[in-house]
């Protein structure tokens, strides 16, 4: 059987790895928003590389 002192050691330990685990989904919770609010228009890659394609500079038609 395990000693009082050790089972409360395991019980601390694992439950600083509890906090440590909050902390860090809340801090990639807070990156995810803030990443999210940063971009001021949400276009598609894809939309974004057919509009930019789109616009492009064309070559003039030569005159005969």
């Amino acid at each position: 059987m395990m000693q009082h002192t050790t089972v409360q050691a395991l019980g601390r330990a694992h439950l600083a790895e509890l906090h440590r685990q909050a902390q860090r989904d809340a801090l990639a919770r807070a990156a995810r928003k803030a990443r999210g609010q940063q971009s001021g228009h949400r276009v598609p890659g894809i939309l974004a590389a057919m509009t930019a394609w789109a616009r492009r500079p064309r070559p003039t038609p030569e005159s005969s």
